[in-house]
């Protein structure tokens, strides 16, 4: 394969080359195919003298992949095929002049997974998705632990903050004593010192004469006078009377008859901690409504109680000053779950679909999540679960086998991150005959488990298949767990997003999400 691009008549959209080639010759090659393309066809190719063209329409687009003449053209037929998926996902709408250049980069990186150095690379288009995500739980565990350090350290640095405040609250009272001009200390007159040094001294004060005249003046401070005793003194000048340190705030507006601007301990003590810088960028606003869906089933299939669907609406003003007393209006909600509201909102407006505090002393801290509204509801029905699992557990001579099939009815859905997990003692050695899709892993301890990247529409079904040196029961009960982004059982969608008061609209972020976790064979 020498490249592979998306044309609109004679524009090209994306073009990626897997072989190194001039730009001049690839939009040759490209320009040339726009007068061999024929519009009748449905799914066809074009031949020239150096390559072929194989191409296939989407919409009003064309996907086209060039080729050397010596190539398998069932394999290329192949490629397309599987190009042409990832270029339907990466669109998700509809494949388009608009989506395709908003998702160019998109498009360029899973070509990439799926050709490498003109060949194509055995994967699926769940593969390719999971590689482009580039989702490391190792990273994501290093970041909190970054965070959380990052956290301690501002938490430590505003202690040692208010120590500091408190100590330079308390230091001019400890350190009071009489005036220079007090006859309280002998020997630090002016007749006690030499004229020349003490004049020397003197504009260092920042002020006139030590006579007398000044006994009403700054307080003594340790940090002005070291007295060590009597000094000795040789003829002339005198070695070491006085040494006179900087003055502090304190003692310059002291000796002016103003008060000390450094602030009590209750003071600080009172005062806020510094919010997190926020992004402008950032919406003002993030939501985040999550789901969690529970249930008991039967080895051999069905529910084996209730199903049970728990969420909650969190919002987190990141700019108080456009956000404090945001509100949100919400789509008409389905009354077959039970809500509780907090006790900040107005009861009155969430009858009428809308979420606002109930009065505007109650508004929204910075950075602090508040859980507004939670649901719950409960099922009976096994339509009520995406998905369905049947476990055929067989005695064999060396053991137990275990025949696991997994298939999802709800088509509507997507499922990530499927794990099932199977408990299995060191001691009972499991070998996994086959699992189909994803993969299958003992870790040599503890448990099988099952990883399916995803699970939807084109993967609709799964069968996972092992054998362990242990009885059935040793094997039970298994897990399975999945979480659904973008989407939840309970239709909470947010029509608008305003100040309460100035009514107007403020941007918001909302994310999704409905995590299932099945207990099977309890």
């Amino acid at each position: 394969v020498l490249s592979a691009a998306i044309i609109k008549k004679d524009k090209t959209l994306v073009a990626r080359q897997f072989v190194e080639m001039t730009r001049l010759r690839i939009e040759g090659l490209l320009g040339a195919f726009t007068k061999l393309v024929d519009s009748g066809k449905d799914h066809t190719f074009v031949e020239t003298e150096s390559v072929r063209y194989v191409y296939q329409p989407m919409e009003s687009l064309n996907l086209v992949v060039i080729t050397n003449k010596a190539s398998n053209i069932l394999e290329d037929l192949e490629t397309l095929r599987l190009l042409a998926k990832v270029v339907q996902d990466c669109c998700e709408i509809q494949v388009s002049e608009e989506n395709v250049l908003k998702h160019a980069f998109d498009i360029v990186f899973a070509f990439d997974e799926v050709i490498s150095f003109g060949y194509r690379e055995s994967v699926t288009l769940s593969q390719i998705k999971t590689y482009t995500e580039m989702d490391s739980h190792e990273e994501r565990l290093h970041m909190m632990v970054e965070q959380s350090k990052i956290n301690e350290a501002r938490e430590m640095a505003k202690k040692k903050q208010m120590e500091l405040a408190k100590q330079r609250a308390l230091q001019p009272k400890d350190a009071a004593g009489p005036g220079f001009g007090s006859d309280s200390l002998p020997g630090i007159g002016p007749s006690s010192m030499g004229s020349s040094s003490f004049q020397d001294t003197m504009p260092s004060m920042g002020g006139g004469g030590l006579g007398n005249d000044m006994g009403s003046g700054a307080p003594w401070s340790s940090s002005m006078v070291e007295d060590s005793g009597p000094a000795p003194l040789k003829p002339g000048a005198p070695k070491k009377g006085m040494a006179l340190g900087k003055k502090k705030p304190a003692d310059v507006l002291g000796s002016m008859g103003l008060p000390d601007p450094t602030p009590s301990a209750e003071a600080v003590a009172e005062e806020p901690a510094a919010a997190p810088a926020y992004n402008p960028l950032m919406d003002p606003v993030r939501v985040e409504i999550e789901e969690k869906i529970t249930a008991d089933l039967q080895v051999e299939g069905g529910l084996d109680g209730e199903a049970v669907c728990t969420g909650q609406f969190q919002v987190t003003v990141l700019d108080a000053s456009k956000a404090d007393l945001a509100a949100f209006r919400l789509a008409p909600q389905n009354q077959d779950f039970k809500y509780k509201i907090h006790p900040n909102l107005n009861k009155t407006s969430h009858a009428n679909n809308i979420l606002e505090v109930r009065e505007a002393s109650r508004a929204y801290r910075a950075n602090a999540p508040v859980p507004l509204v939670k649901w719950q509801y409960k099922s009976s029905n096994e339509e009520f679960l995406p998905v369905q699992m049947s476990c055929w557990p067989s005695t064999t001579a060396d053991g137990t086998q275990i025949v696991l099939e997994l298939e999802l009815t709800d088509l509507s859905v997507t499922l990530e991150d499927v794990q099932i997990r199977f408990p299995a003692a060191a001691s009972s050695r499991p070998q996994i005959s086959s699992a189909e899709p994803g993969e299958a892993t003992y870790d040599g301890q503890s448990e099988v488990c099952w990883k399916i990247p995803v699970l939807d529409k084109n993967e609709a079904n799964g069968n996972l298949e092992f054998v362990a040196k242990t009885d059935s029961a040793s094997l039970l009960p298994f897990t399975f767990d999945a979480v659904r982004r973008g989407a939840t059982k309970c239709p909470m969608e947010i029509l608008e997003c305003y100040h309460m008061e100035k009514k107007d609209p403020i941007g918001f972020a909302c994310e999704k999400s409905c995590n299932f976790s099945f207990r099977i064979g309890a």
